[in-house]
């Protein structure tokens, strides 16, 4: 058996878009550099949207092949998207010395790379799922009927807005927290199972 190589790691295109995914939400919900993040989470969804597309040529309901845009308009829409990441990595235009950047559109960029993940059936990680939460908590306007009646299900009026009140760094370690406990008590629960005790 060859002896691995630890300079080198294998990596697949998915895993690299999750691993840039990752870092740019813990950037954002350590309040980073808005530049890395947008740069990070738009790499991640160049990645994401490829392999979606190619796994499920019929969907189009990511953002660079969305339905709601006309065909007509879509490459200017899509070079609208694309500026700013073009932007921060290309330096082959010099008469481009400045941008006017709105930090808003890099959530949109992690939005639709977890959609992505989903539909390329890759296991949502904790990152992911603190950042849909907290989008879903602090903006319940994004959401439908459904997804408002589904987060007050889940959590109280009370619980909802002392989960407000909490830091973004805060919030995050709540739910890695949280997903790692629940994780611990299922695989207790499963080894109690399997012995027999329960």
């Amino acid at each position: 058996m060859p002896i691995a190589d630890p300079t080198k790691i294998t990596i697949s295109k998915l895993e690299a878009a999750q691993r840039q995914l990752k870092t740019a939400i813990g950037l954002w919900f350590a309040g980073g550099d808005p530049v890395s993040i947008h740069s990070l989470a738009y790499a991640a969804y160049e990645i994401v949207h490829a392999v979606s597309k190619r796994l499920n040529p019929g969907r189009r309901d990511l953002l660079f092949d969305s339905r709601t845009v006309i065909d007509k308009h879509r490459a200017e829409f899509n070079l609208l998207l694309k500026k700013h990441a073009n932007f921060f990595k290309h330096g082959n235009r010099p008469e481009e010395e400045t941008i006017e950047f709105p930090t808003v559109t890099s959530d949109l960029f992690v939005i639709f790379s977890i959609i992505g993940l989903s539909t390329c059936r890759v296991p949502q990680t904790d990152y992911e799922a603190a950042f849909l939460t907290w989008i879903q908590v602090h903006n319940p306007d994004f959401l439908t009927d459904q997804g408002r009646k589904m987060l007050t299900e889940t959590l109280s009026v009370e619980a909802l807005q002392e989960i407000r009140l909490l830091s973004k760094e805060e919030f995050l370690q709540v739910v890695l927290t949280a997903k790692a406990r629940t994780r611990q008590e299922a695989n207790t629960l499963g080894a109690l199972r399997e012995s027999g005790i329960r």
